[in-house]
């Protein structure tokens, strides 16, 4: 396949013979391009609060996974355990989250929110209802649901599930 495909032409028809590639690949794409307009348009609203993405994306799964050691909200957030570190510090300093001893053993140190972290959770809820509301516009919670099973399934299989 690939030593008959020289030019860009001999690429494109290659393509066009694929059954459903065209079909699959926009989905895939326009997946990636959902999420990049939802983390810039988060991004902007929520540093008009002084939350940059890697803080707001942090505090939601510090509520996801509450309780949690540093290194596992690493791994479940795709972070090296330095950078989560540095996330995790500057929630800290902002007195939204806390670092607590494990009850059973004193070297490790689980993370909490804390009550000053509920108005910006708040504000996280109420703009995602604003994109609900408008994103979301003519889609009928049957078509909700069965884009919510499909987006889960592509997840599952994604990860080897």
């Amino acid at each position: 396949m690939s030593d008959e495909v020289k030019t860009i032409a001999q690429f494109r028809a290659y393509e066009r013979r694929q059954p459903r590639y065209l079909d699959h690949a926009d989905l895939l794409y326009l997946m990636h391009e959902l999420s990049r307009i939802i983390s810039v348009h988060f991004d902007r609203v929520m540093g008009q609060h002084h939350l940059t993405h890697s803080q707001w994306w942090a505090l939601m799964h510090v509520f996801e996974h509450e309780g949690a050691t540093q290194s596992e909200l690493a791994t479940i957030m795709q972070l090296g355990r330095a950078s989560a570190g540095s996330v995790i510090e500057r929630l800290e300093a902002k007195g939204w989250v806390e670092r607590r001893p494990d009850p059973r053993d004193n070297r490790v140190r689980r993370v909490y929110l804390l009550d000053a972290a509920a108005p910006i959770f708040m504000l996280m809820v109420e703009e995602g209802q604003r994109i609900f509301k408008t994103w979301l516009d003519g889609i009928d919670s049957d078509t909700e649901s069965l884009l919510l099973a499909g987006l889960r399934r592509i997840r599952d299989n994604a990860e080897g599930r």
